[in-house]
This record gives C-alpha cells, structure tokens and sequence, in this order.
C-alpha cells in the first residue's frame, strides 16, 4: 500500500509517498516547507497544496494520513487547537478529502510517532511505553497494552505540562509556558527553553542561539551548554519518573529534534529518574532513542492510517 505523509509541526511541515509492507516503509519525494509562527489556515493549505503536489509528482497512493501539532480528534476529523499557531476547530479530513478524494485519517503528532514505534521502530516487542516528543515543544504518546491510550477526552499523554519547576505560578521561578502556566516541561526542556537557559546563564536578556548549536559546544566542552542538558535531562528524568510510577511502563522512547542530543541528555536523565522512580515496582525500565529518527513525524502519519487496516 502506498500512502501519502503529511508531518505537520510547529515550525514547518513534510510531505510524501510511502510504500509500506508490513513492518517496513519507505518513503520517496520528501518535501518540506518552513512554518511562519503567525501562519494562518488559509496560508497552510495553499502551502500543503504545493508540496503535495511535488511529492506525489509520478506516484500514486491509496490514502491520506496526517499529524497534527497540539490536539486533534481522529474520531471526528478535526484538528481541535495548535498552541503554535492558533488554529483551531479545522474540518481537516473533510477538507482534503473533498479535495483529494481519497480516505483521510489523522492523529496528534505524538500519539501517531508512539503507534509507529510500535509499528516500525523499537518497541514491536514492547506493549507498554512512553514515547516523548523533544522538540520546539514536548509532547507524549502513551501506548498501553499495544494500543495508543488517548483518554477520556482523548488527550492523555501530555507530559510537556507536568510542572518540574516552581509551583505553577508567575511567582514560582518556572518559565512561562504556552499553556499559560508556568515551569511545565515544554517551557523548561523543549529547544526554545533550552536556548532561554542558555542565554539566562550567559547573563543575557533573549536568545540568540539555537539548541542544536549549544549541543555542539557541549560536545566541544563548553561547561555552560553542559550544564544547561544536564539540567535538560534532569528535568525530562523527573517527568518520566512520574509517569511511569503511575502507568509501570518498560520503556521511554525519546523522539523529536532534540533526541539528536540524546547522548548529551542521557546521563542526568536517567539519573535524575532512578532518584524518584519507585525502584521495587519499577525494576528495568530502559530510555531509548526513537529509530525512526527525522522520519518518526511521517511514519506517525503512515501508522495512522494501517490502524485502520491492521
């Protein structure tokens, strides 16, 4: 089955042709395009349009899936919020079926990366996980018992606003998030907040740096851009104990832009979690780098739609 990937994120999107067959894919003319922040519906249609139109240049597929950034509800078809850009309330499988005329299926960005772990990457023997989404922003996709959990509202997962610093508060000494609380993982441990701790340690007012170039002076051995994925990892450690004292999960898979930087952030995460994981309940559990790499947003996308088939 071929399917045409549409990764959606908060600062651009990919697109293109997969073919799958069974636990394998490939993926061909891989399109991507950069994301204003004030990038409007009417703009990321016109956009899509056109790389959709260069990766299926020659190709045929069968159906359509697509990841959201921020909320969505696959049941419906609708793309519910997007803290990024602030659209909301999209008919998005409605829309481009209409106007591709093929089936169309959609999922938050994170929970469809988990059910392609699941699928195609580290965790085809592992039922129970975390998969964690470190990039401008965070986000988790929680699958138990070998399916995505989605919850009653269908939104669990959101570890990017369990509050690791300060108490919640403006008062509180934790970053303010988009969510408009303060010190929740996002604002402290995603890139932007990686480079506001930079330039907070450096004594200056904004940034001008971005994680991935503090990654390089870490390895180079600037102590400030050590110490800033020292406490990056420290702070995701915490939030993953958290979730795991509370699901007995095998395994956090870390995912996203950032996970490049996984062996800088290994050491103080997984300290950081052996400190507050209850031991005795929560003997092995392991940290692992997602193996779908730049590619888990589009195979998220290819996974949401063969749930549909098995």
């Amino acid at each position: 089955m071929n399917i045409l990937a549409i990764d959606i994120g908060g600062s651009q999107f990919r697109t293109a042709v997969a073919a799958v067959s069974g636990i394998h894919l490939q993926f061909a003319s891989i399109s991507q395009r950069q994301l204003a922040p004030d990038c409007t519906q009417e703009t990321l249609f016109s956009m899509l349009a056109e790389s959709i139109a260069v990766s299926t240049s020659g190709s045929s597929y069968e159906r359509i899936g697509i990841t959201i950034p921020g909320l969505a509800d696959p049941v419906s078809g609708i793309w519910t919020y997007s803290c990024f850009s602030g659209i909301r309330d999209v008919p998005i499988v409605k829309i481009m079926s209409d106007k591709y005329g093929k089936p169309v299926f959609i999922d938050n960005d994170v929970n469809a990366c988990a059910l392609a772990e699941r699928r195609f990457g580290v965790c085809t023997e592992t039922k129970d996980f975390l998969w964690i989404t470190v990039s401008n922003g965070i986000g988790g996709g929680l699958v138990l018992d070998g399916e995505v959990y989605g919850g009653h509202f269908g939104n669990a997962g959101e570890i990017g606003h369990f509050c690791v610093a300060g108490d919640g508060s403006a008062e509180g000494g934790g970053m303010r998030c988009g969510c408009g609380n303060y010190g929740c993982l996002e604002a402290e441990a995603a890139g932007p907040g990686i480079a506001r701790r930079y330039a907070l340690l450096l004594n200056k007012e904004t940034p001008d740096i971005s994680a991935e170039k503090i990654a390089e002076l870490a390895r180079s051995g600037d102590e400030i851009a050590k110490s800033v994925f020292d406490i990056t990892g420290r702070l995701i450690g915490t939030a993953a104990s958290y979730a795991v004292n509370l699901l007995n999960l095998e395994k956090v898979v870390i995912g996203g832009g950032v996970s490049n930087s996984f062996d800088l952030l290994l050491p103080s995460m997984e300290t950081s979690f052996r400190r507050k994981v209850f031991r005795a309940a929560n003997p092995s559990v392991r940290f692992e780098k997602t193996a779908l790499g730049t590619d888990a947003g589009l195979a998220g996308a290819v996974a949401a739609c063969c749930r549909s088939t098995g």
